[in-house]
């Protein structure tokens, strides 16, 4: 599900004339072919770019994200990037990359619990690496150790 939609992007972020731009790679010379291009196009950026906000607000949130302002914005600063890195001619402004570089480090303080988002916490609490598992006073006592296995050799 993505957190934005092509008609939040134009307004928004770009121009229609930009989005075109970034999409349609050999003008058809039939409008009509080119919007459907766009639209296809857009909708899969969006839906990539939905997917990066979700990788990093999995842990603690309930994906998929309900919708507001925040999430959106995310949403919508990942797409132009990713929309202007298709072109590989095309120079990516530095407001693009400012946005995208201060979308993926807010997603980063998101995961790691240095920000928040107006949304609601996952049910279970993430598990860190450094614990291990919990052991019982009956594990320990079943683990072999040479005391444990006197008189069965």
């Amino acid at each position: 599900m993505a957190y934005a939609v092509q008609s939040d992007l134009v307004p928004l972020r770009l121009t229609q004339k930009d989005v075109t731009e970034l999409t349609v790679d050999v003008p058809s010379g039939n409008p009509a072919t080119d919007a459907a291009t766009t639209a296809s196009l857009v909708s899969a950026v969006l839906e990539e770019a939905s997917g990066r906000v979700d990788s990093y607000c999995r842990a603690r949130y309930v994906t998929p994200l309900q919708q507001s302002d925040d999430v959106k914005s995310l949403t919508l600063d990942i797409a132009v990037y990713l929309l202007f890195s298709r072109r590989r001619e095309t120079r990516i402004t530095d407001t693009v990359q400012q946005r995208f570089n201060q979308a993926i480090a807010f997603l980063k303080d998101i995961a790691t619990a240095k920000a928040s988002l107006d949304q609601p916490a996952t049910s279970q609490t993430p598990q860190t690496s450094i614990a291990g598992p919990e052991i019982s006073e009956k594990d320990c006592r079943l683990r072999f150790r040479d005391h444990n296995l006197e008189g069965f050799v």
